[in-house]
């Protein structure tokens, strides 16, 4: 997975974060630790989805949010969708115990941009906070290791035909998103300008009937092309 070049931190010294989770104890453990990384601020934490979406409402700035699942309340899955629909600059990252297909598919369609759980290495929290604010995705072993399960045991897919087909370079840029790149990577692997880039991430969008990179990402692993 990858992380941001350094000069992409120029317009902003520190990433912006908030915590979502309802366990106290866990929510301490991680702003202990963030506190200690110079490229991140912990500004919120919250211990419900309500509690978030009040956070926002009231105009906490946010890059990314670590979203639990299983909480009372609206769950982490609904609260994604609405952040989605409300605040789509924002990114989620998930942080749960479970990496259950269900669980794992559904937030990814709600549009979080990553997943991580919760028994990770607290480096790899690092890492896969800077990927998803570049624009990328980030799913940690377990996490690809299901999605890839899925697709090769072939179950019903839920996403529909593709409306149109894809080029061979949009499907070199699909493969690169489903890595977890954002665009300044894939134009740099591919020799291109991040203009052309983004040009043909909104073609493979509109091709796939999807409006999200992670939601391109999971079609990628579900119809197997990556």
């Amino acid at each position: 997975m990858q992380t941001c070049q350094a000069r992409d931190f120029m317009s902003k010294e520190k990433i912006s974060v908030i915590i979502v989770d309802d366990h106290p104890l866990f929510r301490r453990g991680v702003k202990l630790y963030l506190e200690s990384i110079p490229e991140i601020e912990l500004v919120a934490e919250a211990g419900s989805g309500e509690g978030v979406l009040s956070l926002l409402e009231s105009g906490s700035n946010a890059d990314v949010i670590l979203m639990d699942l299983q909480m009372s309340g609206m769950s982490g899955e609904k609260t994604t969708e609405v952040i989605n629909m409300r605040w789509s600059e924002v990114r989620v990252l998930v942080l749960s115990s479970y990496g259950r297909w269900d669980k794992v598919h559904a937030v990814l369609k709600a549009g979080a941009s990553g997943y991580l759980l919760k028994d990770a290495e607290p480096d790899e929290l690092v890492v896969a906070i800077k990927a998803v604010h570049c624009g990328g995705t980030y799913f940690n072993k377990e996490i690809a290791t299901t999605l890839l399960n899925h697709a090769n045991q072939k179950r019903e897919i839920e996403f529909a035909d593709m409306i149109e087909p894809l080029t061979e370079r949009e499907l070199d840029v699909l493969k690169l998103i489903g890595q977890g790149l954002g665009n300044f990577e894939i134009a740099k692997r591919l020799y291109v300008s991040q203009n052309t880039v983004k040009t043909h991430v909104a073609r493979i969008f509109q091709k796939l009937g999807v409006s999200s990179r992670t939601q391109a990402a999971l079609y990628a692993f579900q119809k197997e092309l990556i």
